[in-house]
């Protein structure tokens, strides 16, 4: 390669200059008018706001509500579920009870225990003279001193 003295004429090395990009006039864009057809916007007056208010509070307070009402019915069934528990495990208890008793009523004979009372304690039935009768005719309580 052979280089010149004048530059303008030749560009050296093997990377060519790009050119300036051409600089164009900024265009505002036109302000876009809405068609006369579509809806104009409007303002919210007062009321309308108010009876917007109200409709939000009153939802608000229906959904309270509901969800006071459903832990309610929840609270309920539980319940429910409780007493139930709680009868089977009396009517077990109840049932337990009384075959215990009856197995202690069927391990006590009455014969025995009065042969014993007779035999070594000595003990006798009541002679005539020795029982009281009172009648309860009122409602008041009787004590008794002595003989």
């Amino acid at each position: 390669m052979a280089i010149r003295n004048n530059y303008s004429d030749f560009v050296q090395g093997t990377a060519a200059r790009k050119e300036a990009p051409v600089q164009r006039p900024y265009v505002r864009p036109a302000k876009q008018t809405a068609p006369k057809n579509k809806a104009v916007r409007r303002r919210i007056s007062l009321p309308e706001v108010a009876a917007a208010m109200l409709a939000l509070f009153s939802f608000a307070i229906c959904a309270y509500m509901m969800v006071s009402y459903v832990r309610l019915r929840s609270e309920l069934t539980e319940m429910n579920r409780s007493v139930t528990y709680k009868r089977s495990e009396l009517s077990s208890m109840i049932s337990h009870n009384d075959a215990e008793y009856n197995r202690i009523m069927a391990s006590v004979d009455l014969a025995d225990i009065e042969a014993i009372a007779r035999g070594e304690l000595g003990m006798t039935y009541a002679s005539e003279g020795q029982i009281c009768f009172y009648s309860g005719e009122t409602s008041d309580y009787m004590r008794r001193y002595g003989n």
